[in-house]
C-alpha cells in the first residue's frame, strides 16, 4: 500500500484536491439553493396564510353587512336614533336606549353566535350612545380614540377595519345612520379575534393565536379591561386570552414553548411590523416534527403594524421538501467522488450532456428544426459571412395561411401534424447546406447560401406547390404564403427580418398561398 502511495502520490493528491473542491462547490450549491427553496417556500406559506385571513374577514364583513340591512337600518330603528340626536335630556336619552336595546336584543343574541362581538350605536360626534356588550357604559367620546367612527362621521361612509377600542380590540365594521338623508350617527358591529380564529379554523383545521402590542392596548383599553390580555414570549406583545383556547391541532404548552424558543430571533421583524414564516423543530416538541409558524401583521388605520395573527401548523411538505435536500446533497457526494474515480469518463458524460443542452436550445421541441435562437444565430453568421467575404445567400419567410382557423376547427393536436408535416416537406425538398427553422407560431425561415434572389424566388414557389398539393390528414389542403429577398452587404438582422416580413405581408395581403419577392413587393408599392 505504501509503495502504491508513493508511486501514485500526486495522482492521488490530485483526485482528492477535485473531490474537496467540488465537494465544496456542492455543499455551498446545496445549502444556497435549501436556503432559496425554503424562502421561497416559507413566503407561499405566508402568502397562502394571509388569503385564508382576508377570506374569513371578507366572510365576517359579509355577516355584518346582512345584519346591519336586514336588523338596523329599518324605519323603528332610524327613528330612535333619530330622536336621540335631537335630544340632550338625560331621561329621554335613558328611554331611547332602553328601547334600542330591546327592539334588538334578541338579533343582536343570534348573530353573537355567528361571531358578533359588539354592537355599538353612537350619536353624532362620535358619542358612545349604546353598547349592547356593556350598557353600563355610554356618553364616553370616540373621536378622539376610535378613528374609524370618526372617519365614518367625517365621510359619512362605512368602513371595515382593525382597530383598537376602549374596551376590546376587534375588526369592525361602522356604518352611518341616515333619516332623510341627515346624517343621524353610526352603527359599528364588530368581531372579536376568537371569532376570526373560528372563521380560520373552518378553512384550515390548525392552529392561531392572536397578539397584540402591549403599548396600543395601554393607550387606548379602559385600565379595566386589560384583564382580558396575557403577557406573552414576545416582547412588547399580549396574548388575546379568548383565543387561548385547547382545542386546536397544538395545544397551548406547545405553543407557548415553540414561541419562547423562537422569540429571540423574531423580536426584530416584530418589531418592523413585517409579515414572515420561519419553520421550527425540536425534539423536545411534537418529537422534532417540521412545524411551520407564520406572522400575519394586522394594521389599523394609520397602516401601523398593532397586532399578529400567528399560525401553526404541522408541515409534512417542509419535511418533504427538506429530506430531498438531504438525499440531494448524498447523491452530488456520491456522483463527485465517482466523477474523481472516473475523470475521463466524466468528461465524455459532460460533452454529450452539453450537445444535448445545445440540442434543446436551438431547436423545436416539435418540429425538430431549428427554433428562433437557433436560426437567428446563423442568419447573424451568414450576414457576417456576407459582409466578410462578398458572397451572397437569399431568405424565405413564411407562413400557414388561415392557421388560427385550423386550430379552432380541428384542434391543437390537428394544428400540431400540419406543423410537423409542413417541417418534413420542407426538410426533404431543401439542400443539406440551407438552413430552416421555426421562428415562431405558424412562422418558417429558410436560409439559402450562395443563392440569388430569382433563385431562392423558384425554390420557394417548389415549396409552396409541394405544400398545396399534400393531404393534410382531416385538414386535406393547406397553403403557405412566401416572402422572399436576398441577403444585402449592409444589412443586419432587424432591416433584413423586416424586408422579408414586408414581401411576406404583401403575400398575404395579394390573395395568400403565393410568393413574393422584395423586388415584387416594392413594385406593388409603387
Amino acid at each position: 500500500m505504501k509503495k502504491f502511495f508513493n508511486s501514485y502520490k500526486a495522482i492521488l493528491y490530485s483526485v482528492v484536491l477535485f473531490f474537496l473542491f467540488f465537494e465544496a462547490l456542492v455543499i455551498f450549491g446545496v445549502e444556497f439553493n435549501k436556503k432559496n427553496d425554503l424562502s421561497d417556500y416559507l413566503y407561499t406559506e405566508s402568502a397562502d396564510t394571509q388569503i385564508h385571513t382576508k377570506m374569513a374577514l371578507i366572510q365576517m364583513s359579509r355577516v355584518a353587512r346582512i345584519f346591519y340591512d336586514e336588523n338596523i337600518n329599518k324605519e323603528a330603528v332610524i327613528d330612535l336614533m333619530a330622536a336621540a340626536s335631537d335630544t340632550k335630556d338625560e331621561k329621554e336619552l335613558a328611554r331611547l336606549r332602553e328601547r334600542l336595546y330591546v327592539l334588538l336584543k334578541r338579533e343582536y343574541d343570534y348573530f353573537q353566535k355567528h361571531g358578533v362581538r359588539q354592537l355599538h350605536f353612537h350619536l353624532p360626534g362620535a358619542i358612545s350612545f349604546l353598547r349592547f356588550h356593556k350598557r353600563q357604559k355610554y356618553g364616553d367620546s370616540l373621536l378622539k380614540i376610535r378613528q374609524s367612527i370618526a372617519y365614518v362621521n367625517r365621510n359619512r361612509m362605512p368602513i371595515s377595519c382593525y382597530e383598537e377600542g376602549r374596551i376590546f380590540n376587534a375588526f369592525r365594521n361602522v356604518f352611518p345612520l341616515f333619516k332623510n338623508k341627515r346624517f343621524i350617527g353610526s352603527v359599528e358591529i364588530s368581531y372579536s379575534f376568537s371569532a376570526l380564529q373560528k372563521e380560520l379554523l373552518t378553512i384550515d383545521s390548525t392552529s392561531y393565536m392572536f397578539l397584540v402590542s402591549k403599548k396600543v392596548a395601554d393607550a387606548k383599553l379602559f385600565k379595566s379591561e386589560l384583564s382580558h390580555y396575557k403577557n406573552s414570549e414576545f416582547e412588547n406583545f399580549f396574548y388575546d386570552k379568548s383565543t387561548l383556547t385547547d382545542v386546536m391541532e397544538f395545544r397551548l404548552d406547545k405553543i407557548y414553548a415553540i414561541n419562547k424558543k423562537i422569540a429571540p430571533e423574531i423580536q426584530n421583524r416584530l418589531k418592523k411590523g413585517e409579515m414572515f414564516s420561519l419553520y421550527f423543530s425540536d425534539e423536545h416538541i411534537y418529537n422534532n416534527k417540521k412545524i411551520v409558524v407564520t406572522f400575519i401583521p394586522v394594521q389599523n388605520l394609520d397602516s401601523k403594524t398593532v397586532a399578529y395573527i400567528v399560525h401553526y401548523k404541522f408541515d409534512k411538505f417542509l419535511e418533504l421538501l427538506l429530506h430531498k435536500i438531504d438525499i440531494l446533497f448524498g447523491i452530488l457526494t456520491l456522483i463527485i467522488f465517482l466523477i474523481s474515480m472516473m475523470f475521463m469518463f466524466y468528461l465524455l458524460y459532460y460533452k454529450k450532456r452539453q450537445d444535448a443542452i445545445k440540442m434543446q436550445a436551438t431547436h423545436d421541441a416539435l418540429t425538430k428544426i431549428y427554433n428562433r435562437y437557433g436560426i437567428n444565430d446563423i442568419l447573424r453568421h451568414k450576414i457576417e459571412e456576407i459582409q466578410r467575404y462578398q458572397t451572397r445567400a437569399a431568405v424565405i419567410f413564411f407562413d400557414i395561411d388561415f392557421f388560427k382557423k385550423i386550430n379552432d376547427t380541428y384542434g391543437h393536436d390537428m394544428g400540431d401534424y400540419v406543423l410537423q408535416n409542413i417541417a418534413k416537406i420542407v426538410s426533404q425538398q431543401i439542400r443539406s447546406s440551407d438552413a430552416f427553422g421555426r421562428w415562431g407560431g405558424e412562422e418558417f425561415i429558410v436560409i439559402l447560401p450562395e443563392t440569388s434572389l430569382q433563385q431562392a424566388s423558384k425554390v420557394a414557389e417548389k415549396l409552396r406547390k409541394r405544400i398545396e398539393h399534400e393531404a393534410f390528414g382531416a385538414v386535406q389542403k393547406v397553403t403557405c404564403s412566401f416572402g422572399v429577398t436576398e441577403i444585402e452587404e449592409d444589412d443586419n438582422i432587424t432591416t433584413l427580418l423586416k424586408r422579408v416580413d414586408l414581401s411576406l405581408y404583401e403575400a398575404k395581403r395579394s390573395g395568400r398561398n403565393r410568393v413574393v419577392t422584395d423586388n415584387q413587393q416594392k413594385t406593388n408599392l409603387k
